[in-house]
């Protein structure tokens, strides 16, 4: 090295940036030359204020130039893209999705189909007159069991029409 350091140095010095060896030689320089450490000492005041200044120096912008901003910003149309994709946001989706999920289900042969069968009256009158006519003890086997067979309602034991 020179008689001095180089401003550069001094700055990579300050943000310890130089490798070991060059950390103890400018450490070893600073103090025995007056003039680099006086310069060493300006750059990190130096850095001090500037870091000072942008923590502390936070200025608004003036209230005509926010004003005159978001007039831009709200004069302007929505590309195609954007009321595309505003079609697609989940405050809209989610309910048009299951309206249409509703009406498939609704609409297709899968949402009638009935869990059980359905079996007639007839086939209980029917089976209850043909275990009434097994039976040996039953009163009225010939007028059901006749009823049945000719199509007519039965009288009698089961008080009426089919």
């Amino acid at each position: 090295m020179t008689d001095h350091l180089s401003t550069d140095f001094l700055i990579d010095y300050a943000h310890g940036e130089l490798t070991p060896d060059q950390d103890a030689l400018a450490h070893d320089h600073l103090a025995t030359c007056v003039p680099c450490r006086e310069d060493y000492d300006a750059e990190v005041s130096l850095g001090e204020i500037l870091r000072s200044a942008a923590v502390t120096d936070e200025r608004e912008l003036p209230a005509f130039l926010k004003a005159a901003v978001w007039g831009q910003i709200r004069a302007a149309a929505p590309s195609p893209f954007a009321r595309l994709a505003a079609f697609f946001r989940p405050a809209f989706a989610v309910p048009v999705g299951a309206l249409v999920i509703a009406l498939a289900f609704f609409a297709s042969p899968l949402g009638h189909r009935d869990a059980h069968p359905t079996v007639a009256a007839s086939y209980y009158l029917q089976s209850h007159a043909i275990q009434s006519a097994q039976s040996p003890l039953s009163e009225h086997t010939n007028a059901i069991s006749d009823a049945f067979d000719s199509g007519y309602p039965a009288t009698g034991a089961l008080g009426g029409g089919r």
